[in-house]
């Protein structure tokens, strides 16, 4: 195996790491009564919910901790954009780095067809290449990850020379160095791939362009997005029938994997077979 020495980190904020250390600093702060007026505030559910997200998180982290250990690459936690060098005028409208599940993915790919060996494999804002690392294990032509923050690449290229992982099915990984609104998608089948990446200003130029990009050169393709915040699904796939050449495809609803920091809420679109 190559020994690809892994990047500089310290321009990195993950807020994956520290977080009992931080109810411990509040707790200081404000007193080990706080507790008490936060629920007086909040009400008892609304706490009750906060706690179990917040352990709901770490255990997520711990597992995807886990999972980049065993396969010999780094690939979690939830990284803020704010200290990252960015391509591109739109740093604003990027929401933080979280990588998706293992579980979840095998999830997603199973609404998909099997036969996806003369596909190309995009996930657009792919972060430290979680996602590309899982898609590898599947039969894809070849797999690639947009993302605009250099360091977040120059991870994402190393993870993908050191990792480790003999069931894979596909070796032809790359990541492109680019803002989402400026890319060309290539002229073969694809499956592009959405978590939440961005606000639905980006959203919309980015399928605007993969609609161009079909019109000019039909061919099959699939589009899933995935949200867990911000309840972007609502806007993303009326967003995605409006276009007019997308059917929604039937899928089963997601399950709450406890390897997932959150449980997303998805959908699987195909291009019309007369488009």
């Amino acid at each position: 195996m190559t020994n690809i020495e892994m990047p500089d980190r310290d321009r990195l904020e993950d807020r994956s790491f520290g977080r009992l250390g931080r109810a411990w600093s509040h707790l200081r702060r404000h007193g080990l009564l706080e507790p008490i007026r936060l629920v007086r505030r909040h009400g008892l559910g609304a706490s009750l919910g906060f706690v179990r997200r917040n352990i709901r998180h770490m255990l997520a982290d711990r597992l995807a901790r886990k999972w980049d250990r065993r396969h010999g690459v780094d690939t979690a936690g939830s990284i803020q954009l704010s200290g990252l060098d960015v391509v591109g005028p739109h740093r604003a409208m990027g929401n933080e780095a979280v990588c998706t599940s293992p579980r979840t993915f095998d999830f997603i790919m199973k609404s998909l067809p099997r036969d996806l060996q003369n596909h190309t494999f995009i996930d657009i804002g792919s972060g430290k290449s979680r996602t590309l690392l899982l898609a590898s294990q599947y039969p894809f032509a070849e797999i690639i990850g947009v993302e605009f923050a250099r360091e977040l690449v120059d991870i994402a290229r190393s993870n993908i020379g050191r990792f480790r992982d003999p069931s894979r099915k596909c070796r032809a990984l790359s990541v492109v160095e680019a803002d989402a609104a400026a890319y060309d998608f290539p002229e073969m089948p694809l499956v592009v791939y959405f978590y939440n990446p961005f606000s639905k200003a980006v959203f919309d130029i980015v399928l605007k362009n993969l609609v161009s990009s079909l019109e000019r050169c039909p061919r099959d393709c699939f589009i899933v997005y995935g949200s867990s915040s911000h309840r972007a699904i609502d806007w993303a796939r009326p967003a995605i029938r409006e276009t007019g050449i997308f059917q929604e495809l039937t899928v089963p609803v997601m399950p709450g994997f406890l390897d997932a920091v959150r449980t997303i809420d998805y959908a699987v679109f195909q291009v019309h077979a007369a488009a």
